[in-house]
């Protein structure tokens, strides 16, 4: 059994992560490498781990953090704008052929967006992902993968490694999942013994987060609206903005196979219909439509 105490939001940057990428520089030379200690606290989100003993996460109090010391995220250490986000149906509903509301939340602070995730699939979907995807170049990414678990810790252990060793160095932010039935301890498990070995993760716990009133739908799975916004404003902050002063862009998602699964919160179809190679930004079109319960079911048209 793993024991890690947890927290909403983990930062987990070490010193080797830093001299790493910053020796990359970024596209512009815009963003000054961070100057100082690092501090052990992303403001008013979690903790950072220690790892120097080996034999767990011992967390460094708040208190020991002396004031005025900069803060890292995501987009301090990248080295480029684009962000690749790897997902199952959590980060579907997010996607610009439903919601758009990634596109929408993480543009503004210079990101440059593909949203690669499916509905129904396993954790081999971030496999199939990774090997198109990253020989088209990216900085950073987002893991949301294990609500579909298969019950074999093994093979999700496996294959989330082959994920993270493809990622890295890139900086990858990993989110824990809703254990909405006991076998998803083993997911979560699984995320947290890779924390331990991996410099360029951040933690995004979901799992703690989606205990809160009003953040899961019905199904005490998928989130609701409130819920979207907040891993959103969870994900926006833990990104920071992206290295370089360019605008954000919405890129066209190729993974878009969606399983048919019956009960999933009603959102508006697909409105990914700009021709395939076309990454220009696409304008938000609608917001997310997931009701707060299950009596409730609305829509809103498309333009």
């Amino acid at each position: 059994m793993i024991h890690v105490k947890r927290r909403n939001v983990l930062v987990v940057a070490g010193i080797g992560l830093l001299l790493s990428l910053g020796s990359c520089g970024s596209d512009s030379g815009d963003v000054a490498p961070p100057t100082g200690p690092v501090s052990a606290t992303v403001p008013g989100v979690g903790i950072l781990p220690n790892h120097s003993s080996g034999t767990g996460f011992e967390s460094v109090s708040e208190s020991s953090t002396p004031d005025g010391i900069r803060q890292l995220t995501v987009g301090e250490v990248a080295v480029g704008p684009r962000l690749l986000l790897i997902g199952d149906s959590i980060l579907a509903g997010l996607s610009r052929r439903y919601s758009n509301d990634a596109c929408e939340a993480l543009t503004p602070s210079g990101w440059q967006v593909s949203v690669e995730a499916e509905v129904g699939k396993p954790i081999d979907l971030g496999l199939s992902v990774v090997k198109k995807k990253l020989p088209q170049g990216f900085d950073a990414a987002v893991v949301f993968l294990g609500t579909n678990y298969g019950a074999k810790q093994d093979f999700y252990q496996e294959t989330l490694n082959k994920i993270l060793d493809e990622l890295s160095p890139r900086p990858v932010i990993i989110f824990t999942v809703t254990e909405f039935k006991p076998i998803i301890k083993e997911v979560n498990m699984v995320i947290e013994e890779e924390l331990r070995t991996r410099p360029n993760l951040w933690l995004i716990d979901w799992h703690e987060i989606s205990k809160a009133p009003g953040i899961l739908w019905n199904d005490k799975i998928h989130p609701s609206v409130q819920g979207n916004v907040v891993l959103l404003q969870e994900l926006a902050k833990v990104l920071g903005t992206a290295p370089g002063a360019e605008s954000g862009t919405c890129l066209k998602s190729e993974f878009t196979d969606d399983a048919p699964i019956a009960n999933l919160p009603p959102v508006v179809g697909p409105i990914d219909t700009v021709p395939a190679g076309d990454n220009t930004e696409v304008p938000g079109e609608t917001n997310s439509v997931v009701p707060e319960d299950s009596s409730t079911t609305t829509s809103t048209s498309i333009p």
